[in-house]
């Protein structure tokens, strides 16, 4: 029971161990698919320099090894370069006695050179986004390069941008479908509209005015500006009152949610007053609510008036 619970154990731990897949071109170059909870196999040689590649929206933030005396760990951005160095032991750190027991002295300094017996160490690395963790070997089969790649981050990307475009697409749907129902019911019922414009206030007389019974409708030519909209009561108060934007071939027609008896224009110092001579005269059978036939009303502020 012992033997396999072993034998279990030590498949686990080389299933923990991601060893890069070379390319079908070079195997030189490798490819590895990212998981947080791998640990990657970098082959490297003495001599050379090995290259790993991570997201192009990563920047390495840290990097630690087991042995730094024997790694040279260069960072650029999103890319670290590994090579091995030789490891010099300074004549004040060597320490060896002879048969008699006797201290040798040592003249200089020693070098060792990169081998695979002695060289084998961790990496950890951490980026802006993630944390890496590697083995790093000395191997006749080096790894000039180690790009990894994302698929669990590229398919959230593409699940998020698919579904910013199906949105797009049912907002500009039923943006559509209430300018048909919005048309449907603005029916022109009364055109008794009269203007009194006060001296150099024509830029902002409007060409045309009339209601369907709900809204009321003026039309500005594209020379005109158009203006802020008041309402003006008989107690002589003026308040100011919801309106949106709408073409309507060469004229921008400003629509104004509500039908009143008298309306003020105003931009800086020009004032128009518009007089509805028809309000009350031509009532609608039954009123169309914006509530009805899937239109909704929603209050827009003017950005003029910001």
């Amino acid at each position: 029971m012992k033997r396999i619970l072993f034998i279990v154990l030590i498949a686990l731990n080389l299933h923990a161990l991601e060893t890069p897949k070379g390319s079908k071109l070079d195997a030189r170059v490798s490819f590895t698919t990212y998981n947080a909870n791998d640990v990657f196999l970098v082959k490297c040689k003495n001599g050379y320099v090995s290259m790993l590649e991570f997201s192009d929206e990563e920047r390495i933030i840290n990097i630690a090894t087991g042995f730094s005396n024997g790694w040279e760990l260069i960072d650029k951005e999103n890319f670290l370069f590994i090579k091995p160095k030789a490891y010099q032991i300074n004549q004040s750190e060597q320490s060896m006695t002879d048969e008699n027991g006797e201290q040798i002295e040592f003249a200089g300094s020693s070098v060792i050179e990169p081998n695979a017996k002695d060289w084998n160490t961790n990496l950890i690395v951490t980026t802006n986004k993630r944390i890496y963790v590697f083995d790093l070997v000395l191997d006749e089969n080096i790894n000039y390069k180690v790009q990894f790649s994302y698929p669990q981050e590229k398919k959230i990307k593409s699940d998020i941008k698919r579904m910013a475009e199906e949105q797009a697409a049912k907002e500009k749907q039923e943006l559509a479908k209430l300018e048909t129902e919005t048309n449907r019911v603005n029916v022109p019922r009364n055109w008794n509209f009269m203007a009194h414009i006060n001296k150099g206030s024509d830029t902002i007389a409007p060409d045309f005015a009339y209601d369907d019974g709900v809204f009321t409708y003026l039309g500005f030519s594209s020379i005109k500006t158009i203006p802020s909209v008041f309402l003006f009561d008989e107690t002589n108060k003026e308040s100011i009152l919801n309106t949106h934007l709408k073409k309507d071939g060469n004229y921008d027609v400003l629509v104004i949610h509500k039908t009143a008896k008298y309306i003020l224009l105003r931009s800086g110092d020009k004032l128009v007053g518009v007089f509805n001579a028809g309000y009350g005269k031509n009532p609608l059978a039954k009123t169309y609510d914006t509530t009805k036939a899937n239109v909704q009303r929603e209050v827009i502020e003017d950005e003029r008036r910001n």
